[in-house]
């Protein structure tokens, strides 16, 4: 859960504070086509950060809005392109964001950096790292036009939804749950560092990037034990033989090149989502080996159940007067396993700092192994736990984790 204290300033009357429902009559968030147009600003600048190839490059959203439309307090939806984090660009996702917006929603479709990397399990760390960055500080940028800039786009800033197709569901998940130094991977740490942590430094610091929920479109994370109680709703399409991005636990490939990486698809996502008590829903297609072939063309099927699930999550919740929103970030410390063999076979040797406690958790976020540690050398049998990918968490003052796979 993002460790961000957000302070809201809401209108006072005598004593405690007003909220309010959002505004959902007449068929709003639920009607497709019910404004018949949609304005679109282009181009806005929301940050700024290094480009894969060296250079500062600036980062600039299109924002789709209901054309005609009198609410000033609309949730928000990021829509975010796809492209294996080497191509691709804002007019890919218009026409969602064209769609989503005539439904009642401010819909804005972010840059985030791309570009030519030779694959591996740090360079597409990396990509993705970018790409989440990028995507918080729009958010923040967002919640910043709001508080004091008059709220030009006339958003409820409590209700930001992350999301994207692809790559750019990847950016949204990571944006979403990757918000403790303590779940970078100990051979990232060094690196994420330099990428401004968890956060990133592409814009709007003291803002806080939280987001109410997350829309996937064939989308993955590193890690499901970065999902946590109380982190925002998630809402997935997804290929159950989606050969690019994979629907549950396994290798990640970009552009058909293998990269060493392991990354759980929407399959695996849900399940954590489920065993943490997330608000969460997953479509998935039993048997298809296309990847985002819901969208070419546009399945209405999928799209009527995301968009049930987005109406009744933004219109189930309090609505407040926004104002500048966040003190700082408050990270937990972090601390490097080193691990091995990896892989393993029947034991695993791994070094502690302190006496504490360690779980071993599976791809779905189950905890199947727990123990204590000694200050010093660790041995841990490993040989009952079935063939896979394991996340080992240490949790003492520091919280540390390594991930490796059971042979």
């Amino acid at each position: 859960m993002k460790r961000i204290f957000t302070i809201c300033l809401t209108m006072i009357a005598a004593v405690g504070a007003s909220f309010a429902q959002t505004d959902c009559s007449g068929g709003r968030y639920t009607t497709f086509d019910l404004f018949q147009n949609v304005d679109v600003t282009s181009a806005v600048t929301f940050g700024s950060n290094t480009a894969l190839g060296g250079g500062a490059v600036d980062l600039k959203m299109d924002v789709y809005a209901p054309a005609g439309d009198t609410q000033t307090d609309r949730p928000v939806i990021l829509m975010a392109f796809g492209g294996s984090f080497i191509g691709g660009s804002r007019a890919d996702v218009a026409f969602m964001c064209n769609i989503l917006a005539k439904m009642g929603y401010v819909v804005v479709a972010p840059d985030y950096r791309v570009g030519f990397f030779l694959p591996s399990e740090v360079t597409t760390t990396l990509a993705v790292l970018r790409g989440a960055h990028d995507m918080n500080a729009c958010v923040r940028y967002l919640k910043k036009t709001a508080a004091e800039d008059g709220n030009p786009y006339g958003i409820d800033c409590e209700k930001i939804i992350v999301g994207g197709i692809s790559a750019g569901a990847i950016a949204a998940i990571h944006s979403a749950y990757l918000d403790k130094l303590s779940e970078v991977p100990a051979y990232m740490v060094n690196d994420t560092a330099g990428l401004g942590g968890v956060e990133g430094n592409s814009g709007t610091p003291n803002y806080s990037s939280d987001a109410l929920g997350v829309l996937s479109f064939s989308g993955a994370i590193g890690d499901t034990t970065w999902m946590e109680a109380g982190d925002a709703a998630i809402v997935s399409v997804h290929e159950e033989q989606d050969g690019v991005v994979p629907f549950l636990t396994q290798e990640v490939s970009v552009s058909g090149f293998p990269t060493g990486l392991i990354a759980s698809g929407s399959g695996h996502v849900h399940v954590r989502a489920e065993n943490i008590g997330l608000n969460h829903e997953l479509r998935s297609y039993p048997g298809v080996n296309n990847h985002v072939g819901y969208l070419s063309p546009i399945d209405q099927a999928a799209m009527d159940f995301v968009t049930e699930f987005l109406a009744d999550l933004v219109c189930g919740s309090e609505t407040n007067s926004c104002a500048q929103l966040s003190s700082g970030i408050s990270e937990v410390n972090q601390n490097k396993i080193a691990l091995f063999p990896n892989p393993a076979l029947d034991e695993i040797t791994f070094n502690a700092e302190e006496i504490a406690l360690v779980e071993v958790i599976d791809a779905i976020g189950r905890t199947v192994l727990t123990s204590n540690t000694i200050k010093g050398q660790n041995t841990l049998n490993v040989s009952e736990l079935p063939a896979g990918t394991y996340t080992l968490r240490t949790i003492g003052d520091v919280i540390s984790t390594a991930h490796f796979i059971k042979q």
